[in-house]
Formats: structure tokens, C-alpha cells, sequence
């Protein structure tokens, strides 16, 4: 009886530290993810406020 004890604990221990791994990598997936949208929007921002007047000074449009 204590041998079937040591296993399920074991198999809890296992079981719980899978799904901490499993959820850590979902929060870093979705803070990649977010980062990524961040710097897009930034770029855009950048472009329209700086790249589009030196266009329009150089006699691009």
C-alpha cells in the first residue's frame, strides 16, 4: 500500500509540474505575441509622424 502511495504522489508531482511548464510557455507565447503587434504599431507611428513629412519636404508626393 505504501508503494501504490509513493506512485500516485509521484504522478501528482508529475502531472502539476507539467501544467506549470504548459502555462508558463502559453504566457510567454502571448507576451511574444503582444510585443510583436507593439512594435508594429510603433513602426506605423514612426513612419506617418517622421517618414511622411521627409517625403513630403523632399518633393516625394
Amino acid at each position: 500500500m505504501n508503494k501504490q502511495l509513493k506512485n500516485i504522489k509521484f504522478l501528482v508531482d508529475s502531472i502539476g509540474y507539467k501544467t506549470q511548464l504548459i502555462g508558463r510557455n502559453q504566457r510567454l507565447f502571448i507576451a511574444v505575441d503582444q510585443t510583436r503587434w507593439g512594435i508594429l504599431i510603433g513602426f506605423l507611428f514612426v513612419f506617418i509622424v517622421i517618414g511622411i513629412p521627409i517625403i513630403y519636404y523632399k518633393g516625394g508626393f
